[in-house]
């Protein structure tokens, strides 16, 4: 019998996709998710094609995940607060991505787990350089309480291995993108922003002077990246950056879509900077070439246009227009970040 795999935020952006290539793997995958921002609707297509297990519940509540644990001997931590809901409630970021992780680091070491992989994020760099990042040279400077976590979380997940022995490694996708990426609010990346007001008729807004680049990588291939790192012996005990290598600036991001959706009649529209931002991103990729012989080879010009085929055949148009241009609120008054 083939041993269950445990991904936590598997209802997720990043983590169905995920379960999608283990299911065709034909691998049992068990998800640990709460749903407070992942959908079962992302986990219907891998549902029906293989044995998937889903557990409710937080990856702070050590019930669940002892529960989720059940049979299972390889684990991809997805799980997360979001960088912008950071603004508002750090406390709530760090408890979900500091203390839930080392939660899950415990009861891995207690169930002696083959392989435990923890995804921690590209914000754990900040504004550390402008050259190409690398895992073992660049130090880390994260901008928000987000970042900071989520380095928190790799000191933990390194910790366990170097006490406990516990086979870990961490990888470091930079900017996902693709289908059922969240389309609205808090979690709202930059391209469905942009997608949903042009598909409106509206300007894509820019926060700052649109020279801030980012690595932007489509979300299977960032899937499949954190896959290969949980089958590697190669990296155990490394740190791996999953990207395509190659940043965009949001200036030319927008140019792409407003190509791609035959709109160059609308311009960019510039906003104030936002808060805790971080100015380039652009990973070094040699270490997952030469470990994981990977590379991503969805290039941005293709990327963009499949995206925007998926929102248009499975979204309206009109439910991406949002009240608010900013996904933050920022009061002056009580010298406090609100979402």
């Amino acid at each position: 019998m083939t041993a269950r795999i445990l991904v936590t935020g598997g209802a997720g952006f990043i983590g169905s996709h995920l379960v999608d290539q283990l299911v065709e793997q034909g691998r049992p995958v068990t998800v640990l998710d709460d749903f407070s921002v992942g959908h079962e609707s992302n986990l219907v297509e891998a549902n029906g094609n293989g044995d998937v297990r889903i557990v409710r519940g937080s990856v702070t509540d050590r019930e669940a995940v002892a529960n989720a644990f059940q049979d299972c001997e390889v684990v991809y931590h997805l799980a997360t607060q979001c960088v912008r809901r950071s603004l508002t409630r750090p406390m709530e970021s760090h408890d979900v991505n500091a203390t839930g992780t080392i939660t899950l680091l415990e009861e891995a070491r207690l169930r002696s787990i083959r392989r435990f992989v923890y995804c921690s994020s590209s914000e754990v760099y900040g504004n550390a350089s402008r050259a190409e990042l690398r895992e073992d040279v660049t130090v880390c400077c994260p901008m928000t309480a987000y970042g900071a976590s989520k380095l928190a979380g790799e000191l933990y997940t390194e910790a366990y291995m170097r006490t406990y022995g516990l086979p870990t490694t961490v990888v470091r996708p930079f900017n996902a993108y693709g289908p059922r990426a969240y389309q609205t609010g808090v979690r709202a990346e930059v391209l469905p922003r942009f997608v949903g007001r042009v598909l409106n008729g509206l300007r894509p807004v820019v926060f700052g002077d649109g020279t801030n680049a980012r690595d932007f990588t489509y979300v299977t291939e960032i899937a499949r990246g954190i896959r290969l790192a949980g089958e590697a012996s190669a990296v155990v005990g490394q740190r791996v950056n999953i990207a395509r290598g190659i940043p965009v600036t949001l200036n030319d991001l927008a140019r792409e879509v407003l190509t791609a959706l035959s709109r160059n009649d609308l311009t960019i529209e510039y906003r104030g900077d936002r808060p805790g931002d971080v100015a380039y991103l652009h990973a070094d990729t040699g270490k997952a070439k030469s470990l994981l012989g990977y590379s991503a080879e969805i290039g941005l010009h293709t990327g963009v246009r499949d995206y925007i085929d998926w929102v248009l055949a499975t979204v309206n148009s009109k439910d991406l227009l949002e009240e608010k241009i900013e996904n933050w609120v920022i009061d002056s008054d009580a010298d406090v970040i609100r979402s």
